[in-house]
């Protein structure tokens, strides 16, 4: 296992390599998370751990909650061999009240049926004036077989998000569309992928099913990730964060990253 300026947590010998949208979308989070201190921060849906890996060696306290077993064993064993000290738990801890500086949840609220209620929670486990940071699939209309495939039950439109936000009673601090070009390059080859998937998938799983199936899968990748790790791969990925960071105040992209804080 390794840490990569640009690609982050490396460990194919664990089943996690990135792929191209994740590493996307990790560039804007550390960019809008670059605090030399994060304070006591919990990562909802934390996957398989490899952001809150790096989020944590700026944290005092760190702790991800991930539901699915899978991602949970493979979120401990990257803490484990980077040497973290964040905890991976199946579920929030009750004595959370108002205490936390920072809760993330990067691509989780869109596999939540009932959102406005995840929000309330999250809220509750931040101090006043602590920050919620969180990515989610952007525009309805790019609703596709990747979305069935993960268990989405939603996308989201900028001023939906905007305003769901803050009938929760946070201030949006920043807000931006990421991924464009590459992000929707990826997202349209992948119909295809995810159109056969669905089709070759075993059974039919409820959203539940679907999302605890979705954050881990690295099958593919880690046989291709030689090339994602090759120079030229890595000065296209570098190209494609600028010209990502120069389309963020549209609404070209894919995704919205969003940071609030709680009144």
């Amino acid at each position: 296992m390794r840490t990569d300026p640009l690609l982050g947590v490396v460990a194919p010998e664990l089943g996690w390599v990135p792929t191209p949208r994740f590493l996307l979308r990790r560039d804007r989070i550390m960019r809008l998370l670059a605090d030399p201190s994060l304070g006591r921060l919990v990562e909802v849906g934390c996957g398989g751990g490899s952001l809150l890996h790096e989020l944590a060696q700026r944290s005092e306290h760190a702790t991800g909650i991930e539901t699915s077993e899978r991602a949970r064993a493979l979120a401990s064993s990257i803490a484990k061999a980077g040497r973290g000290k964040q905890r991976i738990v199946a579920g929030p801890d009750p004595e959370w009240n108002q205490d936390r500086e920072l809760v993330c949840a990067f691509d989780v609220l869109e596999h939540i049926e009932h959102d406005g209620a995840a929000l309330e929670e999250w809220a509750g486990w931040l101090m006043k004036g602590g920050r919620l940071c969180m990515s989610v699939p952007a525009h309805q209309r790019r609703w596709g077989a990747g979305d069935e495939w993960a268990g989405h039950w939603r996308r989201y439109g900028r001023h939906d998000l905007q305003a769901l936000l803050v009938s929760k009673g946070f201030v949006i601090e920043h807000i931006e569309c990421y991924g464009f070009p590459l992000g929707n390059l990826t997202e349209w080859y992948g119909e295809r992928f995810y159109r056969r998937a669905l089709r070759d998938r075993q059974g039919n799983l409820n959203k539940s099913q679907a999302t605890s199936e979705s954050g881990v899968e690295r099958n593919y990748y880690v046989r291709k990730f030689k090339w994602l790790d090759s120079a030229p791969a890595r000065a296209l990925l570098r190209f494609f964060n600028i010209t990502q960071s120069l389309a963020s105040r549209t609404d070209w992209g894919t995704g919205y990253l969003v940071l609030a804080r709680k009144e």
